[in-house]
């Protein structure tokens, strides 16, 4: 009777390691699929409605420029985009919207190649495709970043600390765990090139948050993206109520070099792997 109960536990122990060892197999093969992957998909934050504009983080008042961040990214992400597909990537720019109504940036949408996910209700919760236990707003910008096989995903988003311009420099780089190292590579060009190089933001380097709650913003097209081993970061570097940052980012040729500093962080991270 021992011997059999001891048989048992045997069996038993046995068949953990090996689910054990196929899920670490699957971990292993699936993490190899990222890292011999070419394309980046970049997704500009938030939507723009047809009648309200864009929605999303903006400036208090036109004092010290006035900048909505969808309407920002849709002039801007090119210039991510061409910092990357000229290191020999491809990158798509991704939007949860329909094409905007104002002309000149559904122009701008045209000319970047901008897939607009037209999702039925863009305030609506919905279920990760691929990881059905994952449900967000914006889910279904992150279920076609997934099915395109990336090697990253980057949400392009601005902070908005109050309604009234208020000096906030603490801005980060969001990401989940496989995304930290992305993360840090963005974030140190983006102390090296913009803050308090043009942009003053009082001596406060970018800081990397790691983040794993779904309840929390972006918590879950974070998740959906980590069960599927993709490294994966929101920028809320720069607060469009800060006036110094409104200042700086109103300016073309800033906006550029914010920009681009994204792409380079991205790419740095991408020649690394």
């Amino acid at each position: 009777m021992k011997q059999e109960g001891k048989r048992i536990l045997l069996l038993f122990l046995c068949s953990l390691l090996c689910i054990a060892g196929l899920d670490s197999c699957t971990a292993w093969r699936m993490r190899a699929k990222v890292r011999e992957s070419k394309t980046v998909v970049l997704d500009i934050g938030h939507y723009y409605h047809p009648e309200r504009g864009g929605q999303g983080a903006r400036t208090p008042s036109a004092k010290y420029g006035s900048i909505e961040e969808c309407e920002f990214w849709y002039m801007y992400a090119g210039y991510v985009k061409d910092v990357i597909e000229q290191a020999g990537y491809t990158c798509i720019i991704t939007n949860r919207g329909a094409t905007p109504a104002d002309p000149k940036l559904a122009a701008q949408a045209e000319k970047l190649g901008v897939k607009q996910i037209n999702t039925p209700e863009v305030g609506a919760v919905y279920r990760s495709k691929q990881h059905p236990k994952r449900m967000a707003v914006g889910m279904l910008s992150v279920n076609y970043a997934l099915d395109q096989n990336p090697a990253c995903v980057v949400f392009l988003h601005h902070n908005s600390h109050s309604d009234t311009w208020e000096i906030w420099n603490k801005g980060a780089f969001y990401s989940n765990r496989e995304g930290e190292t992305m993360a840090t590579k963005m974030a140190t060009v983006m102390n090296e090139r913009i803050l308090d190089k043009g942009m003053p933001n009082g001596g406060e380097p970018c800081r990397i948050i790691i983040r794993t709650d779904g309840r929390r913003g972006g918590g879950d097209w974070l998740n959906a993206c980590e069960e599927s081993y993709v490294p994966a970061v929101i920028t809320e570097v720069a607060f469009l109520s800060n006036p110094e940052h409104a200042k700086f980012l109103s300016k073309k040729k800033n906006a550029i070099r914010y920009a681009q500093a994204i792409g380079e962080g991205i790419v740095t991270f991408l020649n690394a792997r």
